[in-house]
């Protein structure tokens, strides 16, 4: 019952999500392989090899998968590996991550009934593996109606989501039905997906994959990084991760003028979370009488060194910490949630963060309690929580050994989660 209302406020409301659609393929981001969100997948049909789809929203859920993929490739070599993003840089770090351990890439369908049945009967799942909290009703119903088990791992309930969940709980409590087992990230999370209609007995806290993805971004040396972006030697360098909005990049360039006036030598480099918004970061920084350099135009071919740098490339930030002396996570400065602190963390750097982390609640309470991480609110605490750790080297080898601690003593979820699915793969 629950599902015929859902579709037929999804057939309600066409002309409303339809003109939505409409606009992200013909002038979005959706306009390059369109026709797989309505259930064309180039993938053709099976053969005597059975299959699993991985499923991730974006960036981070891609990351998160990234360890437990890799191990199931290895686990199971027999298989074949089908893995669906929402978004398109969700696609794009899934193909530079997991090529060697993926046979299909595909874009996940629109949660409509023929687009559903169209992309399960060509991908034909024993199992479909969704990370952290990507539920829908259809895609749900029918994989269950085919016989497949539905997995959830890496599962989490954020703040924003627990509210409003609970006024749909009915809802919720019927796609939780259709899901096999979750694998949660921690106790709270486990405790809300119970509170909204999940069975205790299909539980169980794993752990965050993100732990373990983290120390997979070592893989380029503060020196190289250097000499990469033309970083004058010994110079302090304060690396800005992900910000997403003027406000949040108005609040640091103030704190980056009140470290200039007691260390001018200090060098910046800040990655915006989304690339089509570099052109404003570039005016924004400019207007501040600064000259930055972009990252695609980096090194300087007349050995010039840059001391404000803008990343405009894909996929380098997990790496490009390691240059860091200090660095500023954004996404929770402005009521966003936060970003990712586990990468700035695997490098051993001191990670500043806003007040708003609830889409990263738990890394950012353990920061804190390990003394590597530390919320602030101004400019003014930036400015100054970063000089004081520019001046102190010993504290800030402290902090990298507490750091790569907290990072490793909390490992080994991607391996529980790939316990699991070859559980439910052998009660298949």
């Amino acid at each position: 019952m629950t599902r015929l209302v859902y579709n037929l406020f999804l057939w309600l409301t066409a002309p409303l999500w339809l003109g939505y659609v409409a606009t992200r393929v013909v002038f979005g981001s959706w306009r390059d392989r369109w026709q797989e969100r309505f259930g064309y997948v180039p993938v053709p049909p099976p053969t005597s090899r059975p299959r699993l789809w991985i499923h991730c929203v974006s960036v981070g859920e891609t990351l998160a998968a990234q360890p437990v993929v890799q191990r199931l490739r290895e686990a199971l070599p027999d298989y074949e590996l089908v893995f669906s993003t929402t978004t398109p840089t969700g696609q794009q770090t899934a193909q530079n991550a997991l090529r060697d351990s993926v046979d299909y890439f595909i874009y996940f369908p629109l949660d409509l009934p023929f687009a559903v049945r169209r992309t399960l009967r060509r991908v034909q799942p024993r199992l479909l593996i969704l990370f952290e909290t990507e539920l829908w009703l259809n895609v749900l119903a029918e994989q269950q109606r085919r016989g497949g088990r539905v997995l959830v791992l890496n599962g989490r309930i954020s703040d924003r989501t627990a509210r409003r969940a609970l006024r749909l709980r009915a809802f919720y409590r019927a796609m939780l039905r259709c899901v096999d087992f979750i694998g949660a990230q921690s106790p709270t999370d486990a405790a809300r997906f119970i509170e909204l209609g999940a069975s205790p007995s299909r539980i169980e806290v794993c752990g965050n994959t993100k732990f373990d993805q983290a120390l997979h971004a070592a893989d380029k040396d503060a020196d190289a990084w250097r000499a990469a972006l033309s970083l004058p030697d010994h110079a302090p360098v304060i690396v800005v991760g992900s910000t997403r909005t003027p406000d949040e990049e108005q609040l640091i360039a103030d704190a980056y003028q009140q470290v200039l006036h007691a260390l001018p030598e200090a060098c910046l480099v800040l990655a915006p979370r989304h690339l089509e918004r570099v052109d404003e970061v570039e005016r924004l920084l400019r207007a501040r009488g600064w000259q930055p350099h972009r990252r695609s135009q980096l090194p300087t071919p007349d050995g010039q060194h840059a001391q404000v740098v803008i990343l405009d490339t894909f996929g380098e930030l997990a790496s490009l910490y390691s240059v860091a002396d200090v660095a500023i996570v954004g996404g929770a400065f402005a009521p966003l949630g936060g970003q990712n602190l586990f990468q700035p963390l695997a490098h051993g750097k001191p990670v500043f963060f806003g007040p708003h982390t609830h889409n990263f609640r738990d890394i950012a309470h353990l920061a804190q309690a390990a003394g590597v991480g530390f919320e602030v609110q101004t400019a003014e605490q930036l400015a100054e929580g970063i000089l004081r750790l520019l001046s102190d080297p010993k504290r800030r080898e402290q902090i990298a050994q507490h750091a790569a601690a907290l990072i490793q003593n909390h490992q080994g979820a991607a391996q529980r989660c790939v316990e699991q699915v070859k559980r439910w793969l052998q009660h298949h």
